[in-house]
């Protein structure tokens, strides 16, 4: 049914959004509910508690950014329907990111926003061919992108502040738009004062192929002083942030992007469109800088693994996938530009 390649470009192209979702599925955990949690503190007296965290410059939204990630030469094994294939190397990975958030519509119970992503990933890998001594190579690049709009509303739960969050995003590549999705979420704030917040709730989507299409919360901040930070929303994202300058910060922690995926063409005879996605777990450093210009620099180096990579038909669930890969931890450097060309200067 598959021709051999199928694996192997396949991951290879695979590779493509260790960070795409970062906003996409992603999105209704930070890239959506981390803006609502802000916004929200902003819309209601809490604000007056949060004065220290509201005035933390790095914690603005920024509507646009951009980034490039490269990672170094790693190695990988895979199965295809319970047959294990060559094992290979990717000698090449780099993956440009562009992406935005705006809100559009903004009062004291609603917030509706609009955001979108574009990724571009080139891949080169190589893995041993049926003849000894020879190699195969490929050289591939993938383009994905998503968009949509989110609604939240903000109200009361047993006298906390509440944010409901509902939305949808389209999917998609340069040859079309494959996949409407829903996406919701519910946080409560429990704890907002002058050194800690603290809020639960649960996240979901109707994607079929989603690792986890739903989610517990867990967002909490405390502040030890004026230079440490402890910065947590589970399962996305655990640092310990430090203050270096008025304008630089150091953190150490991990991250993980659930949802890096892209669609795949021309695999089979059938031509049915597949669905890469793997979870990158990213372990290391983020530096920070703030340039004029409300331009955030951001940093970033360490080491990626990768606990789950599959390739499953398009409308297939994640447990029910057609390819398989494994592989070795990889290092990895990223630089980001994010900013927010709305922001009123002070003269």
């Amino acid at each position: 049914m598959f021709n051999h390649n199928f694996s192997i470009s396949g991951f290879l192209s695979s590779s493509k959004e260790t960070s795409s979702r970062f906003k996409s599925l992603m999105a209704f955990m930070v890239f959506l509910i981390m803006p609502f949690f802000v916004k929200a503190q902003s819309q209601d007296s809490i604000v007056k508690k949060v004065t220290r965290f509201a005035a933390d410059k790095f914690t603005e939204q920024r509507p646009f950014s951009i980034d490039f990630k490269q990672y170094g030469n790693y190695n990988f094994s895979s199965n295809l329907r319970d047959r294990d294939l060559p094992d290979g190397e990717f000698s090449n990975w780099s993956q440009f990111t562009a992406s935005a958030n705006v809100n559009l519509l903004q009062n004291r119970h609603w917030l509706l926003q609009a955001n979108g992503l574009y990724r571009y990933v080139s891949v080169k890998s190589s893995f041993s061919a049926a003849t000894p001594g020879i190699q195969q190579n490929y050289n591939e690049g993938h383009h994905y992108h998503t968009e949509g709009l989110n609604l939240s509303y903000f109200s009361k739960l047993f006298g906390k502040t509440a944010i409901y969050t509902a939305g949808f995003a389209l999917d998609g590549s340069e040859k079309r738009i494959e996949r409407v999705r829903g996406i919701f979420s519910g946080v409560v704030i429990l704890k907002a004062n002058e050194t800690t917040t603290m809020s639960v709730g649960l996240a979901g989507t109707t994607d079929p192929g989603a690792q986890i299409p739903l989610a517990p919360i867990f967002i909490y901040q405390h502040r030890f002083n004026d230079k440490l930070t402890a910065d947590l929303t589970l399962p996305r994202y655990a640092y310990l942030r430090r203050q270096m300058s008025n304008n630089s910060r150091l953190s150490a922690g991990f991250d993980l992007d659930f949802y890096t995926t892209f669609f795949l063409y021309d695999r089979d005879a059938a031509n049915t469109t597949y669905q890469y996605r793997q979870l990158d777990g990213n372990v290391g450093l983020v530096y920070e800088h703030i340039l004029p210009g409300s331009i955030t620099l951001t940093f970033k180096t360490g080491y990626r693994i990768n606990p789950t990579v599959r390739v499953l038909e398009k409308n297939n669930s994640f447990s029910d996938y057609t390819w398989e890969g494994h592989t070795d931890p990889a290092p990895y450097v990223n630089i980001g530009l994010s900013f927010n060309p709305f922001k009123k200067h002070k003269k």
